[in-house]
């Protein structure tokens, strides 16, 4: 069989038949219409269902709200227009025309065109019903829902989406508009660890929460998510170098903002104390003023903010204060070591004290701490540096900057005895 069809000669051969049957079936009527060729042939009936009524209107201010949508079309003549339409299936239409007519219900003869001239056409029901009502625009404004916001990442918080734009435009019937409660647009934030942009169609629903299928204008609109990254607030800090000029002294340093945001993954984050502005020549300092300072982003970090900070240098003349009896303290010391100073089990010094003189009448002797630092330093006899705390934008000059002192273990003057 598969032969036979794939056959050049079958397929001409069938080709041959139809086309002969074609040229019979068409010039059938003529052939009959001649004496004594062949007899009359009568006429044929075709009936074609559920044929869709298009309606005719004023699409830019109405809008249909009922009709009857479908008709039947029943076909008379010729057989072989009959067969011809059959086989051909010409485009045709079945339609009202109500472009005339205003809102209201209305009911119109039903017309057609398109089917062959020879063949009589009549519809049934002869009259369709169209219901028209005028269109309203009504502006809503687009509401965005954020899907699985328990799904971003540790840490990261999303804010408040910005939709674009605003508002989205509802035209349709009266009745229709009349139905819409809310436009809404989704967007899914699962996983997200950065600020989220995409299109996001737009969904019209009714108080009851069911989705509505009206037109909205513009069907799509365009949403950003912002995604903020783990933070936390930081007191910031400002570097000195350079000394100021003689007889001038820094009275205060005032940093604003105090605090800066750092932006970041939480185990880097986490690990920072203070953030660093920037360092303050004060070489450069002559009077009291204000310097724009850039914050560095410390490695790891995303981002900070503020991305600059004011530091205000507020200067005075400088004082001079002097205390006596500072006593030295001895930090660093491993259990059961002893540690004297030249023989003596305590140590006392002068401590010359420099600053604003606002400064250095608030200052006290509990105020200073004046000490040596032993730590890792073997028994015996060695000679270290007094080292100084003291409030800030205060300059401490010792009466000694060096001291010497004796580490001994009491643990093995026990055993000497």
């Amino acid at each position: 069989m598969d032969r036979l069809f794939n056959s050049h000669w079958f397929v001409k051969i069938i080709s041959f038949f139809i086309a002969l049957m074609l040229f019979t079936m068409v010039n059938m009527d003529s052939i009959s219409s001649q004496p004594g060729v062949l007899p009359t042939i009568s006429s044929a009936t075709y009936t074609l269902e559920e044929v869709k009524v298009a309606v005719l209107y004023d699409e830019e201010n109405y809008a249909i709200t009922d009709q009857t949508e479908h008709v039947q079309v029943n076909l008379r003549g010729p057989q072989s227009e009959i067969t011809l339409f059959q086989l051909s299936r010409p485009s045709y239409e079945v339609f009202v025309d109500v472009t005339d007519r205003g809102e209201g219900v209305h009911t119109l003869s039903v017309q057609h065109r398109g089917f062959p001239s020879d063949l009589t056409v009549s519809i049934v029901p002869q009259f369709a019903r169209v219901e028209l009502q005028e269109k309203q625009t009504v502006s809503f404004p687009v509401q965005v829902d954020l899907l699985n916001t328990n799904e971003v990442e540790e840490g990261y918080k999303v804010g408040t989406p910005i939709v674009t734009p605003v508002n989205v435009e509802v035209r349709a019937a009266r009745s229709l508009v009349s139905q819409v409660a809310e436009a809404k647009a989704y967007v899914d934030v699962s996983g997200v660890d950065k600020v989220v942009e995409e299109a996001a169609p737009v969904k019209l629903y009714d108080e009851n929460g069911q989705e509505l299928d009206i037109p909205v204008e513009p069907a799509v609109v365009n949403v950003k998510v912002p995604v903020t990254s783990p933070n936390r607030n930081l007191p910031a800090q400002v570097s000195r170098t350079g000394e100021l000029q003689e007889g001038l002294s820094v009275q205060g340093v005032e940093i604003e903002p105090a605090e800066v945001t750092v932006y970041g993954p939480l185990e880097i984050i986490d690990s920072l104390n203070v953030i660093g502005v920037g360092t303050l020549d004060l070489r450069e300092v002559n009077e009291t003023g204000t310097y724009k300072m850039t914050v560095p982003v410390p490695a790891g970090v995303e981002r900070v903010s503020p991305e600059t900070v004011n530091v205000t240098v507020v200067t005075a003349e400088e004082q001079t204060k002097e205390m006596t009896d500072v006593p030295v303290e001895v930090v660093g010391a491993n259990d059961g070591e002893i540690v004297t100073f030249d023989g003596a089990d305590n140590k006392v010094i002068t401590l010359t004290s420099r600053g604003s003189e606002a400064l250095l009448e608030r200052l006290s002797l509990a105020d200073i701490q004046a000490y040596v630092d032993v730590s890792d330093l073997p028994e015996g006899d060695h000679v270290v540096e007094i080292q100084i705390n003291g409030p800030p934008n205060i300059r401490f000059s010792p009466s000694e900057n060096t001291i010497p002192i004796t580490i001994r273990n009491e643990v093995s003057e026990g055993e000497n005895e």
